[in-house]
């Protein structure tokens, strides 16, 4: 491994000793007793929540994760006090709506993880000796304002440096990928003028050069792109923007172009001109766009709430598996297997089915493996060593944690024997036994939920489905087209953009495309849902806007007319249309506009890999 992959690797590792060894010390000195290390492992599913993008964001968004993960971490364990039932019904509760939270987002899949993690935690732990109400509650708060507190001192030295990263990885990226999290990224980052100009240049760039990727009689004008991009982007990247910046010279070939063609050109010269203007006046003033969020939630929300929603579906699923496991783990009340028992269950509900016998797979050959290893030092090691060979496995499976998770679970395993033998003294041999036998309950339990396929039912092709997506979008921009004029409360926007969120939602579920779809066609499929859910953004978007200035009326209408004749035809030149649609003097419209381009262009490329 080089050196940056080192550091990437301990980083983490580091971060999670510091953050858990601070709890539990501080937890110690207040005087929360045993529930000082239920702190201290709380912190580890907070800290899954507190780095997922810039300082700002990070910390709206544990204004609320925080708390939530307080009360999902005590509530149900206080609530077993006085009824076991009703503290399963409320962590059902908790799961359902984990399973939930990722319909807002990307960036809602990893604190729904740390949200379900700590409250299945926070239920099944077992302190080491008695612990008052109080201390199990003030345990998982020292966690979450430790978390904030750590949060905000790794972002003060460059709290927009996220921000400027994906901005920058987008403009730098090889092929036209979702813009969907580079403008999330700026949109909940104070909105800073000047990154909002390089983002709206970035999708200008990216759309019109997709489009000219197809065209051989551009190669060479995109390559100087390309490369001039690049230089750009790390530009952006800077904390500062260096004052000898240095790009290649273009090409002059605009007049041996077609039209088409020299038009989309001159567009791509055009975005790299202002991306030079916007990064020599970096202009820091956040601007007050009426569209904070692009995803806008109540939407994504709204659209969630269906049956043939994907994720409603998993997030039910997920919640009767984990009710069917904790029914099991109320049989042994005392057993400390039962906390890796639930989790598991858990992790290895995905919302497709690959992807949960892939994660059974990997618990359950993990467990084997780590089985083997330690049926191995058992014969060699004496037990008083047991605990500190699995401290040390587990740091050495956290490098393996995304790379190879075979070993990372087998690491696991090692750690989980070695604390239970050393600290509980339990017999090694009957906890691993009993441990591989839970694993084998927990992939059967996962794999069994909401994955049955109705006899004589023919699922619909991945192509057929996002043809279907595609008309939907299309008959719903026809029905908002026709409307009636600007309605001053927003009401009818609100009603309209929800209602093509439900039709997409209804007949795209990206996760869910079958399970002998091919990886082609499920990653096609993926990126057809992202640009369909970009465009769903937009669409939303301009109905705010249109509904703020009623001055941007006219060519609100045209952009959604023209979008509607674009998912009508099949053809390229329908879509390139779109894509060099009439400048606005609205920066906020023109944003948007750039956006749409560039997710129509996406869209456009995954219906002809499904072709």
């Amino acid at each position: 491994m080089t050196g940056s992959a080192v550091a990437r690797v301990l980083t983490p590792i580091v971060l999670i000793v510091v953050v858990v060894g601070g709890v539990s010390g501080l937890g110690t000195l207040l005087g929360l007793g045993p529930a000082a290390m239920l702190g201290a492992l709380t912190a580890m599913f907070c800290l899954m929540a507190a780095f997922g993008g810039a300082l700002w964001p990070d910390l709206k968004l544990l204004a609320w994760f925080a708390p939530t993960v307080v009360v999902a971490a005590t509530a149900p364990r206080l609530l077993a006090h006085l009824s076991v039932p009703a503290a399963i019904a409320l962590l059902t509760v908790v799961i359902f709506v984990a399973g939930l939270l990722p319909a807002l987002g990307p960036r809602f899949v990893t604190p729904a993880l740390g949200l379900g993690m700590a409250a299945l935690f926070g239920y099944t732990f077992q302190l080491t000796g008695t612990a008052a109400w109080w201390q199990i509650l003030a345990a998982p708060a020292l966690a979450a304002a430790v978390t904030v507190l750590v949060r905000v001192l790794a972002g003060l030295r460059d709290p927009d440096g996220p921000t400027r990263k994906a901005v920058a990885d987008l403009l730098a990226a090889p092929k036209l990928t979702d813009p969907e999290s580079a403008v999330q990224a700026w949109r909940s980052d104070k909105q800073r003028r000047w990154l909002g100009l390089v983002l709206d240049a970035t999708l200008r760039y990216r759309a019109s050069a997709a489009v000219l990727s197809t065209r051989p009689d551009a190669r060479e004008v995109l390559e100087a792109a390309k490369e001039e991009a690049s230089a750009l982007a790390e530009a952006v990247k800077a904390k500062e923007s260096p004052a000898d910046l240095v790009v290649p010279q273009r090409p002059s070939l605009l007049k041996n172009l077609p039209g088409s063609t020299g038009r989309l050109v001159a567009r791509l010269h055009d975005a790299l001109d202002r991306l030079h203007t916007a990064l020599a006046d970096r202009d820091r003033t956040p601007v007050d766009w009426r569209q904070r969020g692009s995803g806008y939630l109540g939407d994504a929300l709204v659209g969630a709430f269906s049956w043939r929603s994907a994720q409603f579906r998993h997030a039910l699923r997920c919640a009767l598996g984990i009710l069917v496991a904790l029914v099991l783990a109320t049989q042994r009340p005392d057993d400390p297997l039962m906390t890796s028992f639930l989790m598991a269950v858990f992790l290895i509900t995905q919302p497709d089915w690959r992807a949960s016998a892939t994660r059974a797979w990997q618990r359950t050959a993990g467990t084997v493996l780590g089985s083997v290893a330690m049926f191995g030092v058992l014969a060699f090691a004496p037990e008083h060593l047991l605990m500190p060979i699995g401290l040390l496995a587990l740091v050495i499976g956290f490098g393996f944690q995304k790379s190879q998770p075979i070993i990372f679970n087998a690491c696991v395993v090692l750690m989980l024997v070695g604390m239970y033998a050393s600290t509980k003294h339990l017999d090694p041999a009957a906890v691993l036994v009993e441990y591989l036998v839970l694993t084998v309950l927990a992939a059967a339990i996962g794999l069994l939920f909401g994955f049955a396929v109705v006899p004589g039912t023919r699922q619909l092709t991945p192509a057929e489905r996002v043809t279907d997506a595609v008309n939907a979008l299309r008959s719903g921009l026809i029905a908002l087209t026709g409307s009636t004029p600007v309605d001053p409360t927003g009401r009818s926007a609100r009603r309209g953009r929800r209602e093509l969120v439900r039709r997409v939602n209804d007949v795209l579920n990206p996760p869910t495309v079958g399970r002998r779809a091919s990886e082609p066609e499920r990653a096609a499929v993926t990126k057809a849902g992202e640009a369909l859910a970009g465009l769903l953004s937009g669409i939303a978007g301009l109905m705010v806007h249109r509904a703020a200035v009623p001055e941007t009326e006219s060519s609100t209408r045209h952009a959604l007319s023209s979008l509607a004749s674009s998912l009508e035809s099949e053809r390229d030149d329908e879509s390139d249309r779109f894509v060099e649609l009439v400048d606005t003097a609205d920066p906020e419209q023109r944003l948007l506009f750039d956006a749409m381009a560039a997710d129509l262009v996406r869209l456009r490329e995954a219906q002809r890999e499904l072709a």
